[in-house]
């Protein structure tokens, strides 16, 4: 098995579809069902299960993405638009999760900003029901395997959001007690996410027969996420043990990286990375562990890449020179020291003699440009910088100059499928598992040529990057600063570089702001936010100080007048706040630390 993908040809059978609307999937069981004819067969189980895959491996999400998720208010097609809340990405507005400024979800209504215990119950309803049917357990293993991989992930993602929450094993009704219990710690919470996905991968199948149903790999690839995850988060931020889920992550990693299953897709290094982003199946994939696969003759689609199309030509969402700064030269040095950096006057300039990802992952004026399509118009041929501009009747906007080039399908057939598009996602990608396993080596102090040879030096090899030597790293006083005076810490020349490539191989793929709260990093966000530099004689008819505003230097300060001071930083961010709501409501629960008065 190389590759699995969610085709929901395989998940929800044609009589769901035809008989249920999309309220079926928010419904959950009620108290009162009567289990045994709820589960007469084998079929019962799946379908009850397939409810969750799209709300855990949601990839684009269906239809317009329409919908902004809680807490951190991004596009439901979060796998893309999550770095839009870190120092990789901005869109015309700043978000108030980078800026501090996230009071209003305080007084959101019970359940809001993430504190929501839904697709719990359902997992739990399952957990506590599925022995109460006369079906053969032979039968249902595999889809209670896949229920514990749901809770697992699903208490993964609340951990990274508060921190200690309660450790729920009923599907609690309104008036359970566990309603109004206090949280657990957070150290007991992990074990027990441990302990289900183990039952997962105990129970999941080598493969799935290309079915689109969960695995064991996938299962290994979670593991090796949350023990790298958690023993960061642990060692940075203080706690006990993160020695164990660096070794957790480690072993899961090998277990893939030996498998002989996966590999870095290899071509023509000037194209190969954006066109791994950009395709309608991942079918013989070797490096997508798992993908999300769309049917038009289902009318099952996702209307994504028109979607991305239109909203870089809107200036929607544009990369930062925090981001750009990072790409090295290729000789593989930073452009604080190499002698190939041509400077920041042109685009032309600043992307000539870089990592060939950086001209793959942000465009260039004229490539990747939007075509005219049925029912779209106009071309970003050469998208005007800045808030505002002339000639923009269309939207033609980047806000900081640079424009997204990773993730465009220059498809025009598909933008006109609109809501029922075929570009697939890729939610689990195999150098990951690589970058995780360099990371987590580094970590323990068991770094090794040989480590970085088999990890690191294969992703670089894909774009003909030099290869990252042990002693010979490369010099970045730039970088080096920044680490001081953000951070507050400094690393190893080595670990340095590790976080270099999973920043910039993970672009845009919604990783970084997970890196960064595990890092204790978050203050990265406080740094001045800063496009490209402006040059007056390629946008004429674009004017400095209102459409767009520059700094001393001439780059393009997107946030000059919404936020005149930066962005500020607070510590309390590394965790979300609970609803005033829920606090009253159950007045066992604790405020995050520095939201108890916030206003």
């Amino acid at each position: 098995m190389k590759t699995n993908k969610i085709l929901f040809t395989g998940l929800l059978s044609l009589s769901l579809l035809a008989g249920c609307n999309d309220d079926f999937l928010d419904r959950y069981p009620e108290a009162n069902r009567s289990e045994a004819n709820f589960w007469k067969s084998k079929s019962d189980f799946e379908l009850y299960v397939n409810t969750l895959y799209p709300k855990y491996l949601a990839g684009f999400g269906t239809d317009f993405q329409a919908n902004n998720v809680d807490p951190k208010g991004i596009n439901e097609a979060q796998l893309v638009y999550g770095d839009l809340v870190t120092d990789n990405a901005v869109t015309t507005n700043y978000s108030t999760v980078t800026n501090n400024d996230y009071i209003a979800y305080l007084t959101g209504k019970s359940g809001s900003g993430g504190w929501n215990w839904e697709n719990l119950r359902h997992i739990n309803y399952f957990l506590n029901n599925y022995k109460k049917t006369s079906v053969p357990e032979a039968d249902y293993a595999i889809y209670l395997g896949e229920i514990n991989f749901f809770k697992a992930l699903e208490y993964f993602e609340k951990v990274k959001l508060f921190g200690d929450v309660p450790w729920l094993t009923k599907d609690l009704q309104t008036n359970s007690e566990e309603l109004f219990a206090k949280r657990n710690p957070r150290a007991e919470v992990m074990d027990s996410v441990l302990m289900v996905l183990d039952k997962a991968i105990e129970l999941l199948p080598a493969n799935a027969n290309n079915s689109g149903r969960i695995n064991k790999d996938m299962a290994y690839f979670l593991k090796s996420r949350i023990g790298l995850y958690e023993g960061t988060f642990r060692k940075y931020h203080g706690g006990q043990n993160a020695e164990k889920y660096f070794q957790l992550s480690i072993a899961a990693s090998e277990t893939l990286m030996n498998s002989n299953k996966y590999a870095i897709v290899t071509g023509d290094k000037d194209n190969v990375y954006n066109g791994l982003f950009a395709k309608e199946s991942y079918a013989g994939n070797k490096e997508i562990v798992y993908w999300r696969g769309y049917n038009a003759s289902l009318t099952l689609g996702s209307a994504f890449s028109r979607y991305f199309a239109q909203n870089n030509r809107n200036g929607g969402s544009s990369a930062t020179r925090s981001l750009v700064d990072d790409y090295l030269c290729i000789d593989g040095q930073s452009i604080s020291t190499s002698p190939l950096y041509k400077g920041k006057n042109t685009l032309a300039l600043e992307f000539e003699n870089r990592d060939p990802r950086l001209s793959q992952s942000i465009a260039l004026p004229g490539k990747y440009t939007l075509k005219p399509g049925i029912g779209m118009t106009g071309t970003t041929a050469n998208p005007l910088p800045g808030i505002r501009g002339t000639n923009t009747a269309i939207g033609n906007l980047a806000v900081t100059g640079y424009r997204w080039a990773k993730w465009f399908y220059d498809s025009p057939a598909d933008w006109a499928r609109t809501q029922n598009g075929l570009q697939a996602a890729p939610v689990m990608r195999y150098a990951e598992i690589l970058l995780n396993y360099a990371e987590a080596k580094a970590e323990l102090g068991q770094i090794t040529q040989d480590v970085l040879d088999k990890t690191i030096n294969v992703i670089k090899a894909r774009v003909a990057m030099p290869a990252l030597k042990i002693g010979q790293e490369p010099s970045d006083p730039r970088l080096d600063k920044i680490y001081t005076t953000y951070v507050g810490y400094s690393v190893s020349p080595t670990l340095r570089e590790i976080r270099r490539e999973r920043r910039i191989e993970m672009a845009f793929e919604n990783t970084r702001w997970d890196d960064l709260i595990r890092w204790k990093a978050l203050k990265l966000l406080s740094m001045p936010v800063e496009g490209m530099k402006f040059n007056q004689s390629e946008y004429p008819n674009v004017k400095v100080g209102s459409d767009v505003v520059l700094s001393s230097e001439g780059l393009i300060l997107p946030y000059a007048q919404t936020l005149p001071n930066g962005r500020t930083f607070n510590e309390r961010m590394y965790f979300f706040p609970i609803p005033i709501e829920d606090l009253v409501l159950n007045k066992n629960l604790e405020q995050n630390p520095g939201w108890e008065k916030a206003k």
